[in-house]
């Protein structure tokens, strides 16, 4: 396992294989994943552990044009919900939204964790799934529902306690397989290996993809207020020169990190409702600048402004709070 820099997508994915078809001992798997990290996470590995994930997950059918906003977790920075948030806003602005997420992990509150505070129903259920993104455009993905086959590796993650690669598959594996998406990473060396491994699988598609991959210069797996931010964009197998997003240039005001800070699930729900309803604050700012780059990701507007716009308009004529009051 030394060699794991020089291994191929093909030696990645039979090994990944052999971890899901519960052929591997957890111990070995723990050396694994730690020796993955000492190998500063090949892209090879990404590619063959979402080959390998891909073949076992529940997959779900998404209008044409859906996109999925969500982070790796992981920057520890116990922020509100914002991608949750960002869900609703693209939602009403007539984007089918098919949001993946998880529970908390290292921080207090996950998507999954509104989702239930907000008395919203989660389920592996196709039909109610695909139900919702027709009438409410919007639906949510939990992802051990969809990838059962993670439970393999569940308690040896546990017992690890670092960030793994599985850190940073699941926006990789969505299962409506969104063609648009904002990617959000806390670990700024990941973006050129997600951009890498999305370009080679847009490459295998025959119709139109935009991804979006976000990092801030706080270490925020969304585009961040407190600074400035990076962005990789990937369009139809070509990826982009970085840039640079400065909140700033757009009218926002760059705030400190408290005012984005969350406390548990009932806290950061009550905010969300109340941003929906209206309520002006930074963290109403930093979802209509994430929700922005998701209407450009997605082309529903074709520059920043007319994007904010859009966002602001979503939320002031109460079509946010309305998809949130249907799914409830």
């Amino acid at each position: 396992m030394n060699s794991l820099i020089n291994y191929s997508v093909e030696q990645f994915q039979n090994y990944f294989d052999e971890i899901f078809d519960d052929k591997i001992a957890k111990k070995d798997i723990k050396d694994f994943l730690l020796n993955l990290n000492h190998a500063n996470l090949p892209q090879s590995a990404f590619i063959g552990a979402v080959n390998s994930l891909k073949k076992r997950m529940l997959p779900i059918s998404a209008p044409k044009g859906a996109i999925d906003v969500c982070g790796t977790g992981g920057d520890k920075l116990n922020t509100l919900n914002i991608s949750t948030a960002v869900s609703f806003v693209v939602a009403a602005c007539g984007i089918c939204v098919a949001k993946h997420g998880n529970k908390a992990i290292s921080s207090k509150s996950g998507s999954a964790d509104i989702f239930q505070e907000l008395g919203i129903k989660i389920t592996d259920d196709k039909k109610q799934i695909e139900d919702s993104l027709k009438k409410n455009n919007l639906c949510f993905l939990f992802a051990p529902l969809f990838h059962s086959s993670l439970k393999k590796v569940g308690e040896a993650r546990k017992e690890l306690g670092v960030a793994t690669i599985f850190n940073f598959l699941g926006p990789l594996l969505n299962p409506a397989n969104t063609k648009y998406q904002i990617i959000g990473t806390s670990n700024k060396e990941s973006m050129t290996k997600l951009a890498n491994v999305i370009a080679q699988n847009q490459r295998n598609l025959k119709e139109d993809s935009r991804v979006y991959i976000i990092h801030g210069f706080d270490g925020m797996d969304e585009i961040t207020l407190t600074d400035n931010s990076y962005l990789i964009r990937c369009e139809n197998g070509k990826i982009f020169d970085e840039e640079i997003i400065n909140p700033e240039e757009f009218g926002f005001k760059k705030v400190k990190i408290e005012d984005l800070q969350g406390k548990d699930p009932k806290y950061n729900a009550k905010k969300l409702v109340d941003l929906l309803n209206g309520e002006k604050s930074p963290y109403r700012d930093i979802v209509i600048l994430n929700s922005s780059y998701a209407l450009l990701a997605c082309k529903k507007a074709s520059n920043i402004i007319e994007a904010i716009k859009l966002s602001e308009e979503a939320i002031d004529s109460a079509k946010s709070i309305a998809i949130l009051s249907s799914l409830q």
